[in-house]
């Protein structure tokens, strides 16, 4: 087998990994650089067999709906076949701008896989297996081939409402592995346990008592989180969105409602001025966005009885033109209510002590120095960008 990391070894996202072995070749993610520069303009990815027909390519693989995996999706050769999961594939279908009609009916074509059913792709066997992230439907591949096996993680974390579930995930189908592909987003950021998901839930059940509007800066694709924020909303208060998020969660029911009570009875109700007098009366969590719309709305409600939660990475609000601090100053009172959507230093040493991997390949990462360091036991390699490793 053969590995190559097109993308990924030493920056956050953009990530594209191949796996090859003498007769098949494929490809996981083709995401789209990240950049806190305003002026940053993205590299298309370059990748022969993928963006061109020189050589064969037997399918791309994605591990979830995140633009930095999948962003560079429309770049992909059009008689590629495209796996996703079902839900991600929803998603993406239903939140496409309309002008995207070419890159819909690419979409529409992708083949959807099913957690822990394996298929094969040539002589690859491959297992996608459910994991815990802030996009919803994110999965793990384990693939075998020649008698070798990789796990490949995608983005995952242990910290969500479904991370309790990784070590016993791993222990009763997975195993050793010969190749970790791991992604390390915290090895650049200072080592500190993160909040769990259901304590951010707690936490604003504390707020919802303190103050009668809240406004919740959120991504509406973090659906997860928006799910739990929803629950705590207790019986006479609202909780608001607009059509875009509405849309999003009736999906998310329709797929996962029947096997979580966290997806199932999702209280919201459409925001309009018509509820406007109620809404002052009995109060309201709002899901909002920065822009005109919802600065609009929020000034229609007394500042000094208002909070704006913020509930994103901070990147996004110190990047050079953000216009959060300024959207984060529209009520009296404003405070941070977020966690990491990936593992913390802590659960990667201990997936990597788990799987007892010979190789492990650090990616979606700009310090992958830093896991041999916490690693030292490991054999943990520093590939560079589009260089081989064959084993």
């Amino acid at each position: 087998m053969q590995i190559i990391i097109h993308r990924g070894t030493h920056q956050i996202g953009g990530v594209a990994v191949e796996i090859s072995t003498a007769s098949s070749r494929i490809l996981i993610d083709m995401g789209e650089e990240l950049g806190m520069d305003k002026n940053f303009t993205p590299s298309p990815l370059a990748i022969a067999g993928v963006t061109d027909d020189s050589v064969s390519c037997d399918g791309v693989l994605f591990t979830h709906n995140h633009a930095d995996h999948i962003g560079q999706l429309k770049n992909i050769r059009p008689n590629i076949p495209l796996y996703m999961g079902r839900l991600a594939k929803e998603i993406l279908l239903k939140t496409l701008p309309k002008k995207e009609a070419a890159l819909q009916a690419r979409i529409a074509q992708a083949h959807f896989f099913t957690a822990g059913k394996t298929f094969h792709i040539g002589d690859i066997a491959i297992t996608p297996f459910l994991v815990d992230h802030s996009a919803c439907d994110s999965y793990m591949f384990l693939l075998e081939a020649d008698g070798k096996r990789v796990l490949h993680t995608g983005d995952f974390r242990a910290h969500g409402f479904r991370g309790t579930a990784l070590n016993k995930m791993l222990a009763q189908y997975v195993g050793r592995v010969d190749v970790l592909i791991i992604e390390g987003t915290v090895l650049s950021r200072p080592a500190a346990a993160p909040m769990t998901e259901r304590q951010l839930q707690q936490k604003l059940k504390e707020y919802i008592k303190q103050y009668k509007y809240i406004f919740v800066l959120c991504a509406s694709t973090n659906l997860e989180r928006i799910c739990a924020f929803s629950k705590a909303v207790p019986k006479g208060k609202y909780f608001l969105c607009d059509r875009y998020q509405y849309k999003l969660l009736e999906v998310l029911e329709q797929h996962w409602g029947a096997y979580c009570p966290l997806y199932s009875h999702i209280k919201k109700t459409l925001y309009s001025v018509k509820l406007q007098s109620r809404l002052e009366q009995k109060g309201f969590v709002m899901m909002v966005r920065d822009n005109r719309k919802f600065r609009e709305i929020i000034r229609r409600f007394n500042p000094e009885l208002g909070l704006i939660l913020y509930s994103m990475w901070d990147g996004y609000r110190t990047q050079e033109g953000s216009t959060i601090e300024a959207f984060l100053g529209l009520t009296k009172q404003r405070a941070s209510l977020h966690t990491s959507g990936h593992a913390s230093v802590r659960v990667l040493q201990q997936v990597i002590a788990q799987l007892k991997p010979a190789y492990v390949i650090p990616i979606h990462t700009q310090a992958p120095r830093r896991l041999q360091e916490l690693c030292p036991t490991e054999k943990v390699l520093l590939l560079q960008d589009a260089e081989c490793f064959s084993f």
